[in-house]
């Protein structure tokens, strides 16, 4: 069977997880605020329309807060903590080898599961998750890491998908990678980006055909390796990326400055 490894995250995982333990929140803008109440770490959709943006500081939308009636938690990492766990316990019962990348990211291996079956077991996935932990996921597969969590983002992008995208075709993933902006391709970052901009490379398809070697002058070894996970060559197995403490960064904002 082909390689195939599948990247679900819980959206919007905080504040889902504050809805968990109020079903009263559900349709509401919430919030959550990092540490001492800082920055916005964590926004639902009704949130975000409201225009308030990732890492945004809360004296800055405080007032908007007040008139638009979001709900602002302080953020709960014993919380988070215990409900990811309980996450990844279902996770377990569908795939042998999973790896908990982060608080509210897990890669599974799922190449021992037909082609044919994958989205279906995806689906069935989602709606456990949510059955037995209250939590809302997105499912993205790919034969690499780098092309599951692009698929991840197609899912999360495209409410047509019900929230499971498979990329493991080829001819369906080059379709896909034409009309997504590089910034969207995992490890890409802000000095990545301006590089590549610079380059002429635009959507992730620019990305997938540059030459890997002379890419690597510019994007370094890292850069190289997206390029092949891109290609569905992959270079990062489940053991290769450790864990991150996604969502701790100690964060402190001031509203005047002298």
């Amino acid at each position: 069977m082909s390689r195939a490894l599948a990247l679900i995250d819980g959206n919007s995982f905080y504040c889902s997880c504050e809805r968990v333990f109020d079903p009263k929140l559900s349709g509401v803008p919430v919030i959550v605020l990092s540490n001492n109440d800082g920055c916005a770490i964590a926004r639902t959709a009704e949130a975000k329309a409201l225009g308030i943006r990732m890492g945004e500081p809360y004296f800055k939308i405080r007032d908007l807060c007040r008139r638009q009636r979001v709900r602002v938690f302080s953020s709960n990492y014993a919380l988070y903590g215990d409900m990811s766990a309980r996450a990844n316990t279902v996770y377990r019962q569908f795939a042998r080898d999973v790896e908990v990348y982060s608080i509210d990211e897990s890669f599974l291996d799922l190449s021992d599961v037909r082609e044919r079956d994958r989205i279906a077991l995806a689906r069935d996935l989602r709606s456990t998750v949510r059955r037995w932990t209250g939590l809302p996921t997105c499912v993205g597969i790919g034969p690499t890491k780098t092309l599951a969590k692009l698929a991840n983002h197609i899912a999360k992008s495209i409410p047509e998908l019900g929230g499971v995208c498979d990329l493991s075709d080829e001819a369906e993933r080059a379709a896909w990678m034409v009309g997504i902006s590089v910034g969207e391709v995992w490890g890409i970052g802000r000095a990545s980006l301006a590089r590549l901009t610079a380059m002429g490379v635009d959507t992730v398809a620019d990305l997938r055909d540059l030459d890997p070697r002379p890419a690597r002058a510019s994007l370094t070894v890292v850069g190289e390796r997206i390029i092949h996970e891109l290609r569905g060559r992959s270079c990062l197995p489940l053991e290769i990326v450790p864990a991150r403490r996604k969502g701790c960064a100690v964060t402190r904002s001031f509203s005047t400055c002298d």
